[in-house]
């Protein structure tokens, strides 16, 4: 198989230190980069953050990730959505949007703020927002410790008119569904009030993905197809998940859980 038809691939990237992290290559030729070793932001659907942090990558291992898995598949751009919250690896995600060649979209909470206010205004290919709620109390069980959705909301009020049409369109909402927390019709129909104040954005719906002793679900197919016609109705741009992502190997972060898993079976 040649490097231009490579389906998804996982690579681990085993540090100095011995921690494991991965870099994962889906099929449309994105690669998608870790930031960090575990992440402090809680999320508890979150494989790659579900024993917390152990400690930020440098600019060294970060392009590690990318020259180990350039070996095996040819990336056409770069997203900073694996392990780790890229805003609290300031120094590094920041000179990496100002230096690497290939386009780099970042996936972030939003937190700290102060950081993403400076982040919306420096080059990239792009800004998903882990929302998930746009309703206070659920967003706050599903990230912990991230911004707020009524600071976020404020945060991002206030800076849309300062970007640029072309940015405003690169802007993107993550929305992960969960069965029996976030796809009530009342959690749908505040998310959808949410994504009238940004029309250029868009909103991504994603699923979970399949870890060892998960106790969250995405609802089945059909009620996905509803809430994806649903926001298509309100005007809203609305993407579900590809079949890249949908794989059991989709979603960054799982095979390093499996690796935390057999070190402590050892």
């Amino acid at each position: 198989m040649s490097k231009e038809t490579q389906a998804n691939r996982v690579f681990p990237i085993t540090l100095s230190d011995g921690i494991v992290v991965e870099a994962v290559y889906y099929g449309s030729g994105t690669l998608c980069i870790s930031t960090q070793a575990g992440c402090a932001v809680g999320c508890p659907f979150c494989a790659s953050g579900s024993k917390g942090l152990f400690r930020n990558l440098t600019l060294e291992e970060v392009t590690q990730q990318i020259e180990h898995a350039s070996k095996s598949c040819v990336p056409k751009r770069l997203t900073l959505s694996g392990i780790g919250e890229p805003l609290h690896n300031w120094h590094v995600t920041k000179t990496l949007l100002e230096t690497h060649t290939l386009p780099t979209s970042i996936t972030t909470t939003g937190f700290p703020l102060k950081r993403l206010r400076k982040l919306l205004h420096l080059p990239h290919n792009g800004i998903m927002l882990s929302l998930h709620s746009a309703i206070a109390s659920t967003n706050q069980q599903l990230i912990p410790k991230g911004p707020g959705c009524q600071a976020l909301l404020e945060l991002l009020q206030e800076e849309w008119p300062k970007l640029s049409r072309n940015k405003k369109r690169k802007m993107g909402f993550n929305y992960l569904l969960i069965e029996g927390v976030n796809d009530s019709e009342a959690e749908l129909h505040a998310m959808a009030k949410w994504m009238q104040y940004f029309p250029e954005a868009t909103l991504h719906l994603l699923l979970c993905n399949t870890v060892e002793h998960a106790i969250y679900k995405s609802p089945p197919d059909e009620r996905l197809q509803d809430i994806y016609h649903f926001f298509r109705t309100q005007g809203i741009h609305c993407r579900r998940a590809n079949s890249w992502r949908r794989k059991q190997d989709g979603g960054c972060g799982t095979l390093m859980v499996r690796e935390l898993q057999r070190m402590a079976a050892l």
